[in-house]
């Protein structure tokens, strides 16, 4: 067998033959030199779909290497829920968090919490960047300092929302849990 016929095996593709719409209810095209899968669930090297799996993958549920979604689980990832090493999201979770809630070793965002967290508007860490920020370490206009979690546990939850909301009177009150939920 030759190499070239090798390579033409090394790959595996189905469409049923149901469909939702336009769409078949399942594509699934992995291999070397496929196309890409495209289907209500759609699993392949690149892949979109309502639920997509796969190196690349675009859809509602996208799962894979990298993703683009509403909910998003991948190496990097951008939806509006999203976990990935980078993430970027409304709802970030991951190494590097970039979004309006955040939550990672480096989280950017308006409420964010992490290792390294800098908020537009809170943020709690170890190295905490924002108007209100609570951490080991801070750089803020209102800050709440702690040596350990246990401290800021037993003291703090109440005292970093109460001085959230004298910053902010106006804030929303999903960004205040969001940054006390640890607490």
């Amino acid at each position: 067998m030759s190499a070239a016929e090798k390579i033409r095996k090394l790959k595996y593709e189905y469409t049923s033959q149901s469909r939702i719409g336009n769409l078949p209810l399942v594509c699934v095209r992995i291999g070397v030199g496929v196309k890409a899968a495209k289907g209500f669930l759609a699993v392949g090297n690149v892949s979109v779909g309502v639920i997509a799996v796969g190196l690349v993958s675009v859809g509602i549920l996208s799962i894979g290497l990298v993703a683009l979604g509403a909910f998003c689980l991948a190496c990097a990832a951008a939806g509006i829920i999203s976990a990935a090493g980078i993430s970027l999201g409304v709802i970030s979770v991951g190494g590097i968090a970039l979004g309006v809630f955040t939550l990672g070793g480096f989280a950017l965002g308006i409420a964010s919490v992490g290792g390294v967290a800098v908020g537009a508007q809170a943020a709690f860490g170890g190295f905490a960047v924002a108007p209100v920020a609570m951490g080991i370490i801070t750089k803020a206009d209102i800050a709440l300092s702690f040596i350990d979690i246990g401290q800021a546990a037993n003291e703090g939850r109440i005292q970093f929302e109460a001085l959230i909301h004298e910053r902010f009177p106006d804030i929303w009150q999903p960004v205040v849990d969001w940054v006390t939920m640890l607490l």
